[in-house]
């Protein structure tokens, strides 16, 4: 539908005292189509189901939706999934969550809700006490999401269904989600697959599902495998009350998706700290080496009193490091390519350490900003206040001319258009007049309905009757309709053209 349809659906919807469910999916909602629903949500006293999936809500356009869950008292059932709902509208959405007093059923998957967004949902979730259930599926909660899930789930005593599938949780995140879990008492079914959770992880949730507590009956672990462990605190916590799982497959291995993976350590830095463990100095390595005294050994030396030495490593490894020691590629390492190699490898390997430090400080201090993040005062804006927002955009004057064209096309009606007020003015004959006096001149229009009186200085006066016209300019911008006028216009525009039934087009009868 276009905008007209959807503000015209929206309006009867608005003044039904039968319709309780209404959809608009898969259309498309721009800010006006979302400022006829924000009035729409503040005024109805029957509305209970409501279907935004798919109508491309944004930013701007889910700050109207969440004014207006703001101010309802009927809607018990919202779906905004399917749309482009992302920080700033996750914040906003929150605020409206925490409001809300009768919303129930909420479905905001499929959305791009992460970070600070993600916070600020939870935060709203925190504090709500009517909904029931949630479904965040394919948004991204992520590390941020997951330590503020902890929170909520501790605080929350209402909520009964819970969906995080795919939203970036991993080994990190989902430890304090169980954290959560065990401190829940409310939960029945929480659904958290298709995240990069390792079998711990699985096993965490479980174990925190399993307290005496806790009244979690069913765990999504859709395409994440498990391990005989987890299944066996699963049978443990059947025998104690109902309980179900879906799982990725049973699979005793750490070589699955999404166990954690740990950056492999640099060959020479491991062949340095085993020396190290067993009292060996570099000097005391290439002496046992070299034993024609010549001051460098072959590759095939070295890689063979490695060996002898016991270090922990396979072949393949050794020749790498015996490859980049070999700096020149002549076949062979010298004392002092050795201890340069060793030196610079140590120096890099430090720099490295002080990188990682910072990377991990700025990530720490990143995510300490998130969380504290705020919920936004949701402006409240009147529906008139909105429309003239918008429609003052555009040309005044191309306005109330599709405003008349509109009005006159009506069947049934006829409406006269008013003259052009330039050529109402009539022409008086010379007078003299002072430089300090004032004269009134009344511009009447053609049928003598209005007068509207112009003063005029004496210089002005003499300006007037030499050329008229000026002044009527000047007097029809006068007369135009000021912009404090155009609301009530529009609102009146909009209703008579939407429901195309019971037009009242009472127009003030000429004298």
């Amino acid at each position: 539908m276009s905008r007209d349809g959807l503000v015209s659906v929206i309006h009867v919807t608005r003044n039904s005292e039968n319709i309780t469910s209404l959809s608009l999916s898969e259309n498309s909602l721009d800010s006006v189509s979302c400022l006829a629903l924000q009035d729409l949500l503040r005024d109805t006293t029957c509305l209970t189901h409501l279907n935004l999936a798919g109508t491309r809500l944004g930013e701007r356009e889910i700050e109207h939706v969440a004014t207006g869950l703001q101010l309802n008292n009927t809607v018990r059932w919202l779906n905004i999934s399917h749309n482009e709902i992302s920080v700033e509208g996750g914040k906003k959405l929150g605020t409206a969550i925490g409001s809300t007093t009768t919303l129930e059923s909420l479905d905001a998957s499929w959305n791009h809700i992460r970070l600070a967004g993600a916070v600020g949902l939870l935060k709203g979730l925190k504090i709500n006490s009517s909904l029931v259930y949630l479904n965040l599926a394919m948004n991204g909660l992520g590390f941020e999401g997951s330590l503020q899930l902890e929170e909520t789930l501790q605080e929350n005593g209402h909520l009964r269904f819970l969906d995080v599938s795919n939203n970036r949780i991993n080994w990190e995140g989902v430890t304090f989600v169980a954290k959560g879990l065990k401190k829940n008492t409310a939960l029945h079914m929480i659904k958290i697959g298709s995240n990069p959770i390792n079998m711990e992880g699985c096993y965490e949730l479980l174990k925190a599902v399993s307290s005496r507590r806790s009244c979690v009956l069913h765990v999504g672990l859709e395409n994440i495998p498990v391990n005989g462990a987890v299944l066996t605190v699963a049978t443990e916590i059947r025998k104690c009350r109902q309980f179900s799982m879906i799982h990725g497959g049973i699979l005793d291995t750490r070589d699955v998706v999404g166990i954690r993976r740990e950056k492999p350590e640099d060959p020479i830095t491991l062949v340095v700290r085993y020396l190290a463990a067993v009292g060996i100095r570099i000097i005391d390595l290439f002496r046992m080496f070299d034993l024609d005294n010549d001051g460098h050994v072959t590759r095939r030396e070295f890689i063979r009193g490695l060996k002898k030495l016991g270090v922990p490593l396979p072949e393949k490894v050794l020749i790498n490091v015996a490859s980049r020691l070999d700096k020149y590629k002549k076949g062979y390492i010298n004392y002092g390519i050795l201890m340069s190699g060793v030196k610079n490898h140590i120096r890099t390997e430090r720099k490295e350490m002080t990188r990682e430090k910072i990377r991990t400080r700025n990530r720490l201090e990143e995510r300490r900003r998130i969380l504290q993040t705020e919920l936004p005062d949701i402006f409240k804006r009147t529906y008139d206040d909105d429309l003239l927002t918008i429609y003052t955009t555009k040309s005044t004057n191309s306005l109330i001319g599709s405003l008349t064209s509109s009005f006159a096309s009506f069947p049934g009606r006829k409406m006269s258009v008013l003259p052009p007020i330039d050529s109402a003015i009539s022409k008086r004959p010379n007078q003299s007049f002072s430089n300090t006096s004032t004269a009134s001149v009344e511009m009447p229009d053609e049928k003598k309905t209005r007068h509207t009186p112009i003063s005029l200085s004496g210089e002005e006066t003499q300006s007037y009757i030499s050329n008229p016209r000026k002044y009527s300019e000047s007097a029809s911008h006068e007369m135009a309709i000021k912009p404090k006028q155009i609301a009530p216009l529009l609102k009146k525009y909009l209703e008579r053209k939407k429901t195309q039934a019971s037009l009242d087009l009472t127009l003030p009868k000429p004298k």
